[in-house]
């Protein structure tokens, strides 16, 4: 066998075990993503997510991000979670009028999200607060925000800190 014979022979050897390898990989990647996918709450898209700039010795932060259930039954998202290195603890909470006060209340049984719906978390409405930050939500930087539903599922959104364009800015109460 010549020289040219051994290397076509070793190529042709090697090209077929790369596309042996190839064909295995879309039923892997699949199978890998569609399980991915179930974890990540896949029926809940998570849409416009961002965390308000803060003062660099500020202890609270806010979140807002529009949740719509693509899904065919009603969602809960019972809570949500942050990295210690960001906040000690991040609340679901909504603002109500008691009287001519406006008054921040946390909602420890969550918040329904009708099937095929939209549920908004902005200023003066539902939001996700983070409570002991450990610095300063600086605009341009980002970190990851878990959110939990009622289904033991999780989703893993990843903010980026903005500054807040809204005219109407409360503050966030210290207990």
């Amino acid at each position: 066998m010549s020289p040219l014979s051994k290397t076509l022979k070793s190529l042709v050897i090697a090209t077929g075990l790369f596309a042996l390898g190839l064909s295995a990989f879309p039923q892997a990647y699949a199978h890998q993503h569609k399980h991915h996918e179930a974890n990540e709450q896949a029926d809940v898209m998570v849409m416009n997510a961002y965390a308000r700039a803060t003062f660099a010795m500020a202890k609270t932060g806010a979140v807002y991000f529009t949740l719509h259930n693509q899904s065919d039954s009603d969602k809960t998202l019972t809570s949500v979670s942050v990295s210690q290195d960001i906040a000690s603890e991040a609340q679901i909470h909504t603002t109500e009028m008691e009287g001519d006060v406006m008054k921040m209340r946390e909602l420890t049984d969550g918040v329904a999200i009708t099937a095929g719906e939209m549920v908004s978390f902005e200023s003066g409405g539902y939001h996700v607060m983070l409570l002991g930050l450990a610095k300063g939500l600086e605009e341009g930087s980002e970190f990851t925000l878990t959110l939990s539903f009622d289904d033991n599922s999780q989703l893993k959104v990843r903010l980026p800190v903005k500054k807040d364009q809204a005219k109407s800015h409360h503050h966030h109460h210290h207990e």
